[in-house]
């Protein structure tokens, strides 16, 4: 304990050495030996010019071997894998049934769509113009399309994951946690079958383009703040 009781002005250089070791998870399934990995690790805090702020650096060295031993994990956790493995697979098979039918409605809107403009041509002579077309394609069903596509592929990726034959980790949570805001959004349209929500649903509605622009106008001010303060801020912090 007694070697952190530093007086600060007198610290010249800190190294910090430990070491690590994973392995390689996309080699795990196959009939061999996964590759093991070494990491020796070395951070070095550098006050040499006693300038009020340490430099941190990091060096790694990394030795790759054979593993030696093939058991990777037990019986307990091949169970529990096995079991989320069927829980996606049911996931995958409501969001297809759910794109299908949103995708189907969708056809049948574009349908009637056209044939309405027909109709309107041929008794009105006159031509629909494209905000009324717009009429026909519920947005409801557009938003679920997507987040039924993104957590149909996310899924799929998380069951690679689990299977070992994937790391594309960033990949699948940035579709898995998309998909589920649009989710929730989307559990806003079922507040409409309310008196009282319908309402605060309908003044959203209305007032979203106005609102949109005025963020877009804020956004401006807000942008300029952010690269000030980047600007002016940024040299005295690491991030």
């Amino acid at each position: 304990s007694s070697f952190f009781n530093l007086e600060f002005y007198r610290l010249i250089q800190v190294e910090i050495s430990f070491k690590l070791k994973g392995i390689a998870l996309q080699t795990i399934h196959a009939r061999e030996l996964p590759d093991c990995y070494a990491f020796q690790n070395t951070i070095t805090f550098n006050n040499r010019a006693h300038s009020g702020k340490i430099k941190v650096y990091f060096d790694s060295d990394t030795d790759i071997q054979e593993c030696k031993n093939w058991h990777i994990f037990n019986s307990v956790l091949q169970k529990n894998t096995q079991y989320i493995l069927v829980f996606d697979g049911f996931v995958i098979l409501s969001c297809l049934a759910s794109l299908i039918l949103c995708t189907r409605s969708i056809v049948l809107a574009w349908r009637l769509q056209k044939r309405f403009v027909t109709f309107f041509l041929e008794k009105y002579k006159r031509r629909v113009c494209y905000a009324d077309r717009l009429e026909f394609l519920n947005g409801w069903y557009v938003l679920v399309i997507i987040s039924d596509v993104m957590t149909i592929i996310g899924s799929i990726l998380k069951m690679e994951i689990k299977a070992k034959n994937l790391t594309s980790y960033d990949v699948c949570s940035i579709l898995l946690g998309t998909s589920t805001l649009f989710v929730w959004v989307g559990v806003i349209r079922y507040l409409g079958y309310f008196q009282t929500y319908n309402v605060l649903i309908l003044t959203m509605q209305a007032s979203l383009p106005k609102v949109l622009r005025f963020c877009c106008c804020a956004g401006m001010i807000y942008l300029g703040y952010t690269f000030c303060g980047w600007i002016v801020l940024g040299p005295y912090h690491e991030k």
